[in-house]
C-alpha cells in the first residue's frame, strides 16, 4: 500500500506507514502555508493607502473602510508569524503593528472628515 503522505509502499495490510507513521486508510491533506511577509506587507501598503487617503486627499469614507479593513488584516497579520515558521518574525511582527498604527490613525481622522 503507498502512503498518501509520504509516498513509501508498504507491504500489503500494513496499517501505519513504515517511514512516516501516518495511517495509510486516511486520506492525508497537507497544511497550507502562510507567508507572514505578504500578509505584514499589505497590511502596511493598506495603513499607508488609509493615511493617505484621510490627510492628504481628505476622502473620510474611503479612509474609514480602506482602514477597517487595514486594521481586521493588521490583527491576523500581527499573529501569523507567531504560528508559521520563518526566520524574520520580530520583523514581520514590527510591520505587521506598523500597519496596526497607520490603519488605526487613517480610519479615526477618516471618522472625523466623515461625519464633520
Amino acid at each position: 500500500m503507498k502512503c498518501p503522505k509520504c509516498g513509501f509502499e508498504n507491504p500489503e495490510g500494513t496499517l501505519f506507514c513504515q517511514e512516516c507513521d501516518w495511517r495509510v486508510d486516511y486520506p492525508y491533506t497537507p497544511e497550507k502555508k502562510r507567508n507572514p511577509a505578504v500578509f505584514s506587507g499589505l497590511a502596511v501598503l493598506l495603513g499607508i493607502v488609509t493615511v493617505l487617503c484621510a490627510f492628504v486627499v481628505g476622502e473620510g469614507f474611503a479612509a474609514a473602510g480602506i482602514g477597517a479593513v487595514g486594521m481586521v488584516l493588521s490583527g491576523y497579520a500581527i499573529g501569523v508569524p507567531r504560528h508559521v515558521e520563518c526566520d524574520n518574525k520580530q520583523l514581520y511582527t514590527a510591520l505587521a503593528g506598523l500597519g496596526i498604527a497607520l490603519n488605526v490613525v487613517g480610519f479615526m481622522y477618516g471618522l472625523v472628515l466623515a461625519v464633520s
